[in-house]
């Protein structure tokens, strides 16, 4: 094998690849890049076995070949590398990675150790998203799935067709955020963990055409110079419309900017993780108030649109603020049922932007 690259297409094909593989792995060949020179283009394979990445990188390929090698020092070596172009070649059992004045030789594996990747079945359910759509769904979603919950179908995004719609969905139990974009022929539903997620992020370009196929266990997903296999989250994702509020009794419309300067203001109190704020609907106004026993009281307002009745239910303050700073529109609808319902949060006009968050209450 030998072959020259571009130094900096290089560079980022391995940052990319390296969010597939796994720094300290059961198997030791799970911390290395298949690399195979093949045609005009190097293709670069990671696998974490729960990800399966294949990345193409054009290449001038002097000789065909293969070869296994550690991804941490490949990604080092090139990232630091002063050459604006790169010379890969196979020595015996050696990989020979020549960058201007800079050579190195990184010990390799056997290549028929490395994992064998996941194919589509021809029958296949199919569909595309936008990469831009998809970009979106992760960022809105991210900050409620959690890493480790017991249970293991919330670990993940769930990625829902729903007619004319897709709903981007993540709840750790405590709360919910929900992107509903208008899109018709998307019918595929997708428990994707959230490894994934961030290997996706790195991979999607915005004006990216994604090409997703589902079979059982795996989703398929090819862009537009690589491609990605994920192993599906198993299990029965949770009815998340069922605890959305059709009716609230209570609503109030607030600036996301003065709203969460306030929040983080009365909490400056709390130094625990958990940061208790009792949320008052009033006139015209919305009151907190935090009471930390080992440091005092703080109390503070923000005008908010709201006639009726007062009500006091007491929320995570962290979970309010990390909900409220994934909107776009500078005022969002605060709106509660009663006393023991959830805070359900939409932007003011939610045609326009079709998110929601929902946030269950803390027992006082």
């Amino acid at each position: 094998m030998k072959l020259t690259c571009d130094r900096s297409l290089l560079e980022k094909a391995l940052s990319k690849a390296k969010e597939a593989t796994e720094k300290k792995a059961a198997l030791p060949i799970l911390t290395n890049f298949l690399l195979e020179a093949k045609g005009e283009k190097l293709t670069i394979k990671a696998t974490d076995l729960e990800n399966y990445l294949s990345l193409d990188v054009t290449a001038n390929v002097l000789e065909e070949g293969a070869v296994c090698v550690p991804s941490q020092k490949l990604v080092d070596i090139v990232k630091n590398g002063n050459c604006s172009e790169v010379i890969l070649s196979k020595s015996g059992e050696n990989l020979l990675v020549e960058c201007g004045r800079s050579k190195f030789k990184l010990v390799t594996v056997d290549v028929d150790e490395f994992p064998e990747f996941p194919e589509p079945e021809e029958e296949a359910n199919s569909g595309t998203l936008d990469g831009k759509l998809l970009l979106e769904g992760i960022d809105r979603t991210d900050y409620a799935i959690p890493k480790d919950a017991e249970n293991l179908v919330l670990n993940g995004m769930f990625i829902n067709g729903k007619g004319e719609e897709v709903h981007f969905v993540g709840t750790d139990g405590h709360r919910l955020a929900l992107y509903k974009p208008p899109v018709e022929g998307f019918e595929l539903k997708l428990l994707i963990p959230k490894k994934s997620l961030k290997v996706l992020k790195k991979l999607v370009e915005e004006l990216d055409e994604l090409e997703i196929k589902a079979s059982e266990s795996f989703a398929f997903v090819k862009g537009s110079e690589w491609e990605l296999a994920i192993r599906l989250l198993e299990g029965e994702y949770p009815d998340y419309e069922a605890v959305i509020p059709t009716e609230t009794n209570y609503n109030a419309l607030v600036n996301v900017e003065e709203f969460v300067k306030a929040l983080k203001r009365v909490t400056l109190l709390v130094e625990e993780k958990v940061k208790p704020v009792q949320i008052t609907l009033a006139d015209n106004l919305i009151k907190l108030e935090v009471s930390d026993p080992e440091f005092g009281e703080a109390q503070d307002e923000v005008e908010a649109e709201y006639i009726g009745e007062p009500i006091s239910v007491e929320f995570n303050a962290k979970y309010l603020i990390e909900a409220l700073d994934n909107y776009d529109s500078d005022r969002v609808w605060f709106k509660l049922a009663n006393e023991d319902a959830p805070a359900l949060i939409e932007a003011e006009n939610p045609d326009d932007e079709p998110y929601l968050c929902l946030i269950m209450p803390m027992t006082i």
